[in-house]
């Protein structure tokens, strides 16, 4: 309220000093109202990453949020009854279905997502099944390192430069990143990127891709999981917000549920890792 008062007093000045009829005040008036009002929505905007609960893991699977205000920056809740829906007997990856021993379609593979099939699991939930991928290398030379790409799954081969200088460079926003080093885009966080030479600040393949798929995305190989309503589990030192869980924590007799004050029947929470994670219900 005292922001706004502060707007509203620099337009009372503005209007009088442009009633007398200076034309470059009628330039600076116009010129800090709009600061003051960029200023005004900057600090308005809602960072969601500031928000509580496993973003991503809801993002990932679909969920609606459900906020107690329209114009609320946090939700109160996710609705993911879109899971209930859901069979046993296929998988599912990008809002697609796969029937048991369909592969993952190219369309939905990141680049280490080899021989994915969609199999039936040991209690009969089916999830994608893919091969083992191994990429171990030795350690590299002195003076040496590894091209990579975003497209492959592993590290390429190794390059020797004679000289330092001759290792390929890359200027993102000002910082310098070397060859076969990744880096991230700021506006758009998604992409994965890697310095290669021939860089010219365009974020496009084949230095930069998008995941065809959400490398968090639970219902991936962890469908039983989803299921079982078991819930996810981060350490103290992650951000459940942004960050991938490490594993899924079930839950068993001896659990305590701290019902919702609201529903008595709405998600439940459970404190893990000194972490809160939501339980759909």
């Amino acid at each position: 309220m005292t922001q706004r008062g502060h707007i509203s007093s620099k337009f009372s000045r503005c209007s009088i000093m442009t009633h007398r009829g200076s034309s470059s005040l009628i330039q600076i008036c116009a010129y800090l109202a709009f600061v003051v009002a960029t200023v005004v929505i900057g600090q308005d905007e809602c960072d969601k990453t500031k928000c509580p609960g496993p973003l991503a893991y809801y993002e990932a699977l679909g969920c609606k949020p459900v906020y107690e205000k329209e114009d609320d920056c946090c939700a109160t809740k996710y609705n993911c009854d879109q899971l209930k829906e859901r069979s046993k007997t296929k998988c599912y990856v990008n809002g697609k279905e796969y029937e048991i021993g369909e592969p993952l379609k190219e369309e939905d593979a990141n680049p280490c997502d080899i021989g994915c099939t969609c199999r039936s699991g040991y209690d009969g939930i089916a999830a994608f099944n893919c091969a083992v991928v191994d990429c171990f290398f030795g350690p590299v030379k002195p003076g040496c390192y590894r091209k990579r790409s975003p497209l492959q799954c592993c590290p390429e081969e190794e390059i020797c430069p004679e000289t330092p200088e001759e290792r390929p460079t890359c200027d993102v926003n000002g910082k310098i990143y070397k060859d076969g080093e990744y880096f991230e885009v700021e506006s758009d966080p998604d992409l994965n990127c890697v310095c290669q030479e021939g860089y010219k600040g365009e974020n496009v393949e084949p230095f930069c891709v998008k995941p065809k798929r959400p490398y968090c995305s639970p219902d991936f190989r962890g469908s039983s999981d989803i299921f079982n309503k078991c819930a996810p589990v981060y350490y103290s030192s992650q951000a459940p917000q942004t960050s991938c869980s490490v594993f899924s924590r079930c839950q068993n007799n001896n659990d305590t549920v701290i019902h919702n004050e609201d529903d008595s029947k709405s998600a439940t929470k459970l404190l893990m890792t000194r972490t809160f994670v939501l339980l759909v219900t």
